[in-house]
């Protein structure tokens, strides 16, 4: 039998599961690799430029192979600084799928225990329990790691982002809409305990076209993509910010049967 506690305790766990990215934070990769390669590039134009000058203008062996050392240093550098932008952006998905799977496993122990705790108190709850099986069989769990990878396979890895991308933006929507569903099923079943529960939803996550996305993505170079890389970021965030204001409203609540 659900209590109280156990429900506050499922809510607390928020803090752990429901990481607030900074929306920053995935584009990291981006301007480190863009910021590395014009910074390389300079570089190599400045003292490749010196090395033929010396080379051929005062035929200096010694200041031709400095140069060619700092070139291959400025190499290693770039290399680098190169495999950091990319062990960052595999964090970074590894992170979204990572809260993904954590808030969608928190929930439904919320949920359930919700449902518990209003059969313990003699109150009808078979909505709730048809809602909670439909999440049980629904949102399951993704692999965060192997995920987090799929997009270095040779080929097919660009793709398999894509469908990461697809993934992401699905589950969350289809995630709210069943939270939805379990909220107004939870107000009217309060409501005839006399209890009242009312929860207006500041934002909501749309339903997001992922072909529409794609080929606004190829048509703009890539450049619409950013905004995509925003979303995957931004709407779990207002996501998890309307959870701390209703899980709150709702403890509130249940205290009162």
């Amino acid at each position: 039998m659900a209590t109280i506690d156990q429900i506050e305790e499922y809510v607390r766990r928020r803090d752990f599961t429901d990481y607030i990215m900074p929306v920053w934070l995935p584009f990291l990769p981006i301007i480190l690799s863009l910021t590395t390669f014009l910074w390389f590039f300079i570089m190599l134009i400045i003292y490749g430029d010196r090395r033929t000058y010396y080379f051929e203008y005062y035929y200096n062996y010694t200041y031709n192979l400095e140069a060619e050392e700092i070139i291959y240093g400025f190499l290693g550098i770039y290399l680098v600084l190169t495999i950091l932008a990319l062990a960052i952006n595999v964090y970074i998905v590894y992170k979204w799928i990572w809260r993904r799977n954590e808030h969608f496993k928190r929930q439904k122990l919320l949920f359930n225990a919700v449902k518990n705790f209003l059969k313990s108190k003699g109150l009808e709850v078979s909505r709730l329990e048809a809602i909670c099986m439909e999440i049980d069989i629904e949102e399951n769990e993704k692999n965060a790691v192997l995920w987090a990878l799929v997009q270095f396979i040779p080929y097919v890895g660009g793709f398999l982002l894509i469908y990461v991308y697809h993934f992401l933006n699905k589950d969350f929507y289809k995630h709210e809409k069943r939270e939805e569903h379990f909220l107004n099923a939870l107000s009217t079943t309060l409501s005839k305990a006399g209890i009242e529960f009312n929860y207006i939803r500041y934002s909501s996550i749309p339903d997001r076209s992922t072909i529409l996305y794609f080929v606004l993505s190829l048509v703009t170079l890539g450049f619409f993509g950013l905004y995509w890389v925003y979303t995957l970021t931004k709407d779990p965030n207002n996501h998890f910010m309307e959870h701390r204001r209703w899980e709150d409203l709702m403890i509130s609540a249940l205290k009162r049967l």
